[in-house]
């Protein structure tokens, strides 16, 4: 088991788990959702490409639209 944060909060994960199934375990509706991965923005292509390690640092913030 590895540990990471997700939004600031102390996490444990598998071995070898990638963003997607991160935010799919986090998050209802992943299709609203923007992910900073230890201070860079991910792009959601990339989510399942990029496995997580020990002491990442996960930000999920839910988008809006604004004006």
């Amino acid at each position: 088991m590895l540990s990471i944060s997700v939004n600031g909060h102390s996490h444990p994960i598998d071995d070898g788990q990638d963003l997607a199934s991160l935010v799919k375990h986090h998050c209802e509706r992943d299709s609203h959702i923007a992910l900073v991965l230890n201070g860079e923005v991910v792009p959601r292509h990339s989510w399942e490409h990029i496995h997580l390690k020990h002491n990442d640092a996960v930000e999920l913030f839910a988008a809006v639209a604004g004006g």
